[in-house]
């Protein structure tokens, strides 16, 4: 029988991988990160590694089960070691003062094709063909990509990385039936969530008087749910009183506006300490038997239908980002961390409370959804506007600006929306979404109502200063300098050579070119929707098929001859020719403008990628208005 101490232990990277050989078992689901898990790993282990230089960073669990031959079965946690996997090698492969390591002691159980993808990991052989597992090649290379970056020292990456990144292995015994245990797992009890201790704790300001602490529950509750528009989680007499009669205005000034009657034997009779647990463990509805009775006259709208671009506890570091207008780290992993010096007592907690409902009201009328209805999903735009002719209080969507009805065809809904997209698709993780606090600090200051000519001019203003401030500059500034489109002190100057780093160039670029082409209005355009595209491709390739003849390396990695694709996109057709990439591309839908552009060249080398260049910046220069070059090559 195992002893206990031997069955759970706290393992740095080195060690974890240092004597143990792992088997993926072929119950276990192939290998699946991509560019958004990838990013948020590195993103952790970084931030860790500069701010808590000198403390242990836990990253997770691994459970497994010890084989006959001493090798582990993994259980929970294979995604998170295949990528620590791979980036050792990485590690090893690609910098100066190369990480010493010989591991290759990973295997994926009946599945030769990622084995294979991990052995020319190892080796660092990664050319692709059918017989391996693209994804695994996808992360290598996402890895490389995202180390490369400004804002990461390798080496003090690495060493936090082999030092002080710990991870919890968990060993099964022996006799352990694994079936059983993943229905244990499946069914096992979750621990309370950041966002959960924090309100408790916010909860805990609020002193002895319950109606304060109802209201700062049914707003928390309320805003908690990103999936619905926050108007249906009240009741109907407080929805007129705080949203207007159409539901669709923010109508009250202070915490203090909203009134509650809760009159109850729970306010009569229970402790705050009572009464702030039952209201953090329990739905307010349930425990509260006045005013929630009549919630479930709502109506028929199912919270399936909206996906929010932000999640709760990341949208609750945006509201204190714009209420204190500081600079804090968006990142929910710090979400306690980062809230605990800004709830001193009972009014700053009434004060958040209130702006992380006017916040939640503007995110939901102004800033972009995916929508899925009539078996179709799309970015919408739209607010929600209460049914006067319905008898059981619904509401219906429309757009926010311009036409009445709920279609995509107003030329300022769609533009706004085309704004909001392009910002969202290049930077798809939870975290760090800059874009949105500078947004949403915008329409929160807004002493006006939001004008739709305005809303696209702080958002054009915004993508300009992305551009010119921190991807095409010399001395590229941080993101709270360049967010709210005030007066900012230039520094540095705009680098064009910025362009031309293959596939370094950041994804933004591509999508604010993209914009700027579909804002031209040239024919078979308007059909353009954003997409997750998030691997930079060279048309033609870097590693063409025998017989065909290599380019120079710079012409390669021209701004011309790239382009934007998804990663599945990369993975199959990265050595073809560019006329057996048209050939697919052509039938599919929604591709990148520059790529379509690119494509309606009948041939594809040298010539073509300058000339293409030359005119892509000339678009970028005109709606930066810093126009350089007097001989721009219009577009056709």
């Amino acid at each position: 029988m195992q002893n206990k101490t031997d069955e759970i232990k706290s393992l740095s990277i080195t060690e974890l991988f240092k004597d143990s050989s792992y088997i993926v078992p072929i119950y276990q689901r192939n290998y699946a990160w991509s560019e958004p898990e990838i990013t948020q790993l590195i993103d952790d282990i970084n931030d860790y590694s500069t701010i808590n230089k000198d403390k242990k960073y836990y990253i997770g669990s691994l459970v497994v089960y010890k084989r006959a031959d001493g090798k582990f079965e993994v259980i929970d946690g294979q995604q998170r070691l295949t990528t620590l996997f791979i980036l050792l090698h990485v590690l090893k492969h690609e910098f100066k003062n190369a990480l010493n390591i010989e591991v290759f002691n990973l295997y994926f159980e009946s599945r030769k094709k990622s084995t294979l993808a991990l052995e020319k990991v190892a080796k660092r052989n990664i050319q692709r063909d059918d017989k391996t597992e693209f994804k695994i090649i996808d992360a290598y290379e996402e890895i490389h990509k995202k180390l490369k970056k400004k804002n990461i020292n390798v080496e003090e990456f690495k060493k936090y990385l082999l030092d002080n990144v710990v991870i919890l292995r968990t060993e099964v015994p022996q006799d352990t039936d694994l079936n059983h245990y993943f229905e244990i797992m499946n069914n096992r009890g979750e621990q309370l969530e950041k966002h959960e201790i924090l309100k408790s704790r916010m909860m805990d300001k609020l002193g002895s008087e319950p109606d304060d602490m109802v209201t700062f529950n049914l707003i928390w509750e309320a805003c908690s749910n990103m999936e619905r528009y926050v108007q249906y989680e009240f009741p109907i007499n407080l929805r007129n009183d705080i949203f207007g009669e159409q539901w669709n205005e923010f109508n009250i000034k202070n915490f203090s506006a909203i009134k509650i009657d809760s009159q109850t034997p729970d306010k009569k009779t229970s402790s705050k300490e009572s009464l702030a647990i039952s209201l953090l463990i329990a739905d307010t509805s349930q425990k509260i038997q006045n005013p929630y009775e009549d919630r479930k006259i709502v109506d028929s709208d199912t919270p399936e239908r909206f996906t929010s671009v932000v999640s709760f506890p990341n949208f609750l570091l945006h509201v204190l980002k714009i209420q204190n207008q500081t600079d804090i780290p968006l990142d929910d992993k710090r979400l306690l961390e980062t809230f605990s010096d800004y709830y001193k007592d009972s009014d700053s907690v009434k004060t958040f409370a209130f702006n992380l409902l006017k916040l939640r009201f503007l995110f939901d009328k102004y800033i972009t959804k995916r929508e899925y209805t009539n078996n179709l999903d799309q970015w919408s735009l739209k607010q929600l506007i209460q049914n006067k002719n319905s008898k059981n209080n619904t509401a219906y969507y429309k757009n926010t600006f311009g036409v009445e009805d709920d279609s995509n065809d107003s030329n300022e809904n769609k533009k706004i929306l085309m704004l909001l997209t392009m910002f969202h698709v290049s930077y798809p993780t939870q975290i760090y979404k800059h874009w949105l606090s500078g947004v949403l600090d915008y329409l929160f200051k807004s002493t006006v109502p939001i004008n739709s000519n305005s809303y696209i001019n702080h958002l054009e203003c915004m993508a300009k200063n992305y551009m010119k401030y921190r991807y095409l500059n010399t001395l590229p500034l941080e993101f709270h300098s360049i967010l709210f489109c005030n007066p900012i002190q230039e520094v540095g100057t705009v680098q064009w050579d910025n362009l031309d780093k293959g596939t370094d160039v950041e994804n933004f670029i591509f999508n604010y070119l993209d914009y700027l082409l579909w804002k031209s209005n040239s024919i078979g355009y308007q059909s353009f929707e954003f997409a997750f595209r998030t691997s930079v491709e060279h048309y033609y390739p870097q590693h063409p098929m025998e017989g065909i003849d290599p380019l120079n390396v710079d012409i390669l990695n021209s701004f011309g001859n790239l382009c934007l694709i998804s990663s599945s996109e990369n993975s199959r057709l990265s050595n073809l020719t560019p006329k057996a990439k048209k050939d697919y591309y052509l039938k599919q839908k929604n591709q990148s403008l520059k790529q379509q552009l690119m494509m309606s060249d009948a041939k594809w080398e040298k010539d073509e990628i300058e000339k293409h260049k030359n005119a892509m910046i000339c678009v970028l220069q005109k709606a930066l208005n810093i126009l350089e070059n007097k001989n721009c090559h219009e577009l056709q």
